[in-house]
């Protein structure tokens, strides 16, 4: 082991003061990096369900979603495509859930679009910026509704 002269003994905590932030901000940059990941991904596999649940519940369903049923609000708002939307969005907060029939109507080969959006606040601008920062995340599915 080599012994530090009396004039290098500081030098170790200060190359550690220098290198701790850098580092750190790495860390929780590639943390908060994953957390949008997951979280987009995550709308993106709400979106296909709920694109999903719209396709299989056409106008020849007994239950029927879009334009002219009972959970349909136009332009573009469902509240059962939405309420199975948000079954698959647990854990972020603040999401939006737009349905759109761009067709105008749910009859057999006619399409779904549906979008969901959410906020994303990142841990730097959360805990250092007041949240002055946020970043929107997307998810979208499209399809053809079947019945």
């Amino acid at each position: 082991m080599t012994r530090l002269r009396r004039d290098e003994r500081g030098q170790a905590i200060t190359e550690f003061a220098l290198v701790l932030p850098v580092f750190l901000l790495t860390v929780f940059g590639v943390i908060d990096l994953a957390r949008a990941v997951w979280e987009e991904n995550e709308l993106a596999f709400a979106a296909r369900e709920g694109t999903r649940y719209a396709i299989v519940h056409g106008a020849y369903s007994g239950a029927a979603v879009g334009p002219g049923s009972a959970t349909y609000t136009a332009p573009d708002q469902d509240t059962a495509v939405t309420s199975a939307v948000l079954q698959y969005t647990t854990g972020i907060p603040n999401v939006t859930v737009r349905s759109t029939w761009p067709d105008g109507d749910n009859d057999r080969n006619s399409r779904v679009a549906v979008d969901v959006t959410a906020p994303f606040l990142p841990l730097p601008s959360q805990y250092l910026l007041n949240g002055a920062l946020s970043v929107t995340l997307r998810g979208g599915s499209m399809l053809i509704i079947q019945r």
